[in-house]
C-alpha cells in the first residue's frame, strides 16, 4: 500500500472510508486518549459547542459572521458538507486547503498508535490539530450526532447552545424528545453558560442545566424576539435591539446573537458588528434561492421537522405559478415525515434515488409518494429529476430540491457549474 504520508486528500478520505466499516461508534475513551497525547484538549482559543437536531449550521454561520465583523480569528468544525471535505474546516470562512488537510490526517494517523478512530473520530481531531497550528481568538464546534459521545465534545466548551430538540436519528439517541434531549444536553459543563434557542425545552436538559449549575438562557423566558416588518426585535436583559431579518432561521440567528453578548466581556463586539452580520449572514442550502427562468430553493432539509420549516417558507414566497418538488433521501430518515408537510404546496413531484450506501430504495420512496398527486417516475439520480423539473416548469415556477446534504450538493454543483467555477460560487457563497 502507499505510504500515508504521501497520500492525496482523495486518497486520504478513501482510506478513512473504507478502513473503519462501523460508521458510528458511541464512547469518547479512544479519540480522548489520541487527544490527550496529541495535546489537543484544552484549545487556548474559547470555544463555542453548538448541538440540535436542526438549525445547528445556521447558528455557526451566523457566530462565523459576527466574529469575523469584529475582526477575530474564529475557527469553525461543521459538517456534513455539500461540495468537498474542505468546507467542513475553516478559519476566518476560508476552507482548509488539501496539502493543510493531508498534514493534519498525517499528524493524526502518526499520533494514534494502534488506537483504532471512526471517521468522524478521525476528521475530528484533524480539525483540533489544525487549529492547535493557528493563533485563534475562537473556535466553533458543531456537534455531528447527539452531543454527549460526539466526538466534539471531547472538547470543553465555554459556552453551550442548543438549537432544537426534534426527531432524527432515534436508534442513537432515543425515540422520545427528553431522551434526545438528554444526549444533547451532554455539550453542557459546570458553572458555564448554555443557550437553548426553542421554546419548550425538555425537562431533561433544564434538570441537567441545574444540575450542573450552568447559566441557563432559555428563548421566551431569558430573551424573546418577534419578526415585524422585516425586522427581529430582540428583548435581552432589559434592552431592545432591533436587526434586519435575516437570510437564515430566525432562531438560531438570535441564539448566536445571544452568544456573542455573553461572550462580550472576553470578545468584545460593537452593535454595528451584529447589525452586519446578521445582514449580510448566507450558508448555503440552507432556504438558498437560485434565480433563473424558474426560481430554485435549495435546502438540506432532512427530518420533518426541517420540512415543515421549507413549508412554511414556500407558502411565503407566493410563487406565481406551480410548484416542483425534486427530493431524494436516506433510508435510515423519516421519509413520509418529510414528504407530508410539503404534500399541500407541492403541485409535481420528482422523487430521485442515490447512490450512497445508506440511500432510500425505489420502495421507500414510491410507498412515501403514493398519496401525493403528480409524481413522476423514480429518476435515478437527483440531477435528472432536476433536469425533469426545469424541462416541465414555466417561467415564474418554482423548483424545490431537498431531503439531504446528497440531494443538494449534486443539484447544487450542476447549477454552480453552469455559472462558473464551483469553488468561486462557493467561497463567494460562504462570504457574501
Amino acid at each position: 500500500m502507499k505510504q500515508y504520508k504521501n497520500f492525496t486528500l482523495a486518497e486520504w478520505l478513501d482510506f478513512l472510508e473504507n478502513r473503519h466499516q462501523q460508521e458510528i461508534q458511541l464512547g469518547l475513551a479512544r479519540i480522548r486518549q489520541v487527544a490527550e497525547a496529541l495535546d489537543l484538549l484544552q484549545p487556548k482559543a474559547k470555544v463555542i459547542t453548538v448541538a440540535g437536531t436542526n438549525g445547528k449550521g445556521s447558528t455557526v454561520a451566523t457566530l462565523e459572521a459576527i466574529y469575523s465583523e469584529a475582526g477575530f480569528q474564529v475557527a469553525s468544525y461543521t459538517s456534513p458538507h455539500l461540495l468537498s471535505f474542505n468546507e467542513r474546516i475553516r478559519i476566518n470562512r476560508k476552507h482548509i486547503n488539501d496539502e493543510q488537510l493531508c498534514l493534519a490526517f498525517t499528524a493524526i494517523e502518526a499520533g494514534r498508535g494502534e488506537i483504532p478512530l471512526t471517521y468522524f473520530e478521525m476528521t475530528t481531531l484533524a480539525a483540533l490539530w489544525y487549529f492547535k497550528q493557528r493563533r485563534l481568538d475562537l473556535i466553533i464546534l458543531e456537534v455531528g450526532l447527539g452531543g454527549r459521545f460526539d466526538a466534539t465534545n471531547i472538547i470543553s466548551a465555554d459556552l453551550a447552545i442548543i438549537t432544537t430538540i426534534d426527531f432524527d436519528h432515534q436508534d442513537y439517541l432515543g425515540h422520545s424528545t427528553e431522551a434526545i434531549g438528554f444526549e444533547k444536553a451532554g455539550i453542557l459543563r459546570a458553572n458555564r453558560p448554555f443557550i437553548f434557542a426553542d421554546k419548550n425545552p425538555p425537562n431533561c436538559i433544564i434538570e441537567q442545566g441545574l444540575a450542573l449549575n450552568a447559566p441557563m438562557y432559555l428563548c421566551g423566558r431569558d430573551y424573546d424576539f418577534r419578526l415585524i416588518n422585516q425586522t427581529i426585535e430582540l428583548k435581552f436583559q432589559g434592552e431592545y435591539l432591533v436587526f434586519p431579518q435575516p437570510k437564515l432561521h430566525s432562531n438560531s440567528v438570535v441564539a448566536a446573537i445571544i452568544g456573542s453578548l455573553l461572550l462580550k466581556a472576553e470578545l468584545p463586539i460593537r452593535y454595528s458588528h451584529l447589525q452586519q452580520a446578521v445582514a449580510n449572514v448566507f450558508l448555503p442550502g440552507r432556504l438558498q434561492l437560485i434565480k433563473d427562468k424558474t426560481a430554485t430553493i435549495l435546502d438540506v432539509s432532512h427530518n420533518p421537522q426541517a420540512a415543515e420549516h421549507l413549508a412554511a417558507f414556500i407558502r411565503s414566497f407566493h410563487p406565481k405559478r406551480s410548484v416542483h418538488a425534486v427530493f431524494s433521501a436516506l433510508k435510515d430518515k423519516d421519509i413520509p415525515g418529510m414528504v407530508a408537510p410539503l404534500k399541500d404546496c407541492v403541485d409535481y413531484w420528482y422523487p430521485a434515488l442515490l447512490t450512497n450506501k445508506r440511500a432510500a430504495s425505489r420502495q421507500q420512496l414510491e410507498e412515501a409518494f403514493s398519496l401525493c398527486s403528480h409524481v413522476s417516475i423514480c429518476h435515478n439520480d437527483p440531477l435528472s429529476a432536476y433536469q425533469a423539473a426545469c424541462d416541465n416548469a414555466n417561467v415564474g415556477d418554482l423548483i424545490v430540491v431537498y431531503g439531504s446534504f446528497i440531494t443538494v450538493g449534486k443539484v447544487m454543483q450542476a447549477i454552480y457549474e453552469k455559472q462558473g467555477s464551483v469553488d468561486k460560487q462557493l467561497d463567494k457563497s460562504l462570504s457574501s
